[in-house]
């Protein structure tokens, strides 16, 4: 998700709804007891159900205006120039005696931005003054990113890695020791959006099919071994990625695909691709 409003307009709609109060501030964090709970475990409506149910009618909120003009990192790709405005993150929380429930969500490149801007990144390391004159031309940065999202897109550990800042992260990792940082910044950025463009293509084909893979997912040790849901649901997700071209699943593709595995085992029947 690029522009995280939609989420940030959940939040406030949610509060105006539950009477619950909103504080437009979160705490700070490591000063004590806390649960982090990223999106990957509970999506933004499962936090807010649980908010109501656990939380004292306090919720803490803060969504992020990106502003590019802030001076953290000078002259700054016209991608990030044209989010100006753009909400990239956003944070909630809220307290049950005495412990913190965290949830964050950041835009895959205000994730880019924050690593530029801290200039600590020794893959991207901060420009000096005199390698002005080495940055590559708009038609240099161009090719060379290029190249580089070709071999992104060819690397399996890519293609699994899951949509979002893990396959960020895995990218920019993987990129050659001593990558210009704007170039470096180009390919994750067109590689992850291409990744999941192929992402979406493989699973449109596979969703019609997910009665048959359910009744494959059956048969598999891995599946057949895992003696918990997060377990079950975990194998159902890795069984999928052979499948789609090597491209992990949706977690809701996953869940359903799970689901209805879950569903077969109950009635035991075979699915006819099976017999």
């Amino acid at each position: 998700m690029d522009n995280l409003a939609k989420l940030a307009a959940a939040v406030t709609e949610f509060a105006a709804r539950s009477a619950v109060t909103l504080v437009p501030a979160v705490p700070e964090r490591d000063l004590g007891p806390e649960v982090n709970i990223s999106p990957d475990v509970l999506d933004l409506p499962g936090f807010l159900a649980l908010a109501a149910s656990l939380g004292g009618g306090v919720l803490y909120f803060e969504a992020v205006a990106f502003d590019p003009a802030g001076g953290e990192v000078a002259d700054p790709p016209a991608e990030l120039i044209r989010r100006k405005g753009e909400t990239g993150r956003v944070s909630v929380a809220f307290a049950v005696n005495g412990l913190i429930h965290f949830w964050e969500q950041s835009a895959p490149w205000y994730l880019e931005w924050q690593e530029l801007a801290a200039s600590r990144s020794t893959r991207f390391p901060a420009r000096r003054d005199d390698e002005d004159a080495e940055r590559p031309s708009d038609e240099e940065r161009a090719r060379l990113a290029a190249e580089l999202v070709t071999v992104l897109l060819a690397d399996p550990g890519f293609r699994a890695a899951r949509a979002g800042a893990a396959r960020q992260r895995y990218a920019k990792l993987a990129l050659p020791e001593g990558t210009d940082s704007w170039v470096g910044w180009d390919a994750c950025r067109d590689a992850a959006d291409q990744a999941e463009a192929l992402a979406q293509a493989q699973y449109a084909q596979l969703t019609p099919r997910l009665d048959e893979l359910a009744a494959q997912l059956l048969t598999t040790p891995e599946y057949q071994q895992a003696s918990s849901p997060a377990a079950r649901k975990e194998a159902a997700g890795q069984f999928l990625i052979p499948v789609a071209d090597g491209f992990a699943a949706p977690a809701l593709v996953r869940d359903e695909l799970y689901a209805r595995a879950q569903r077969l085992a109950k009635t035991g029947k075979q699915h006819p691709t099976l017999l």
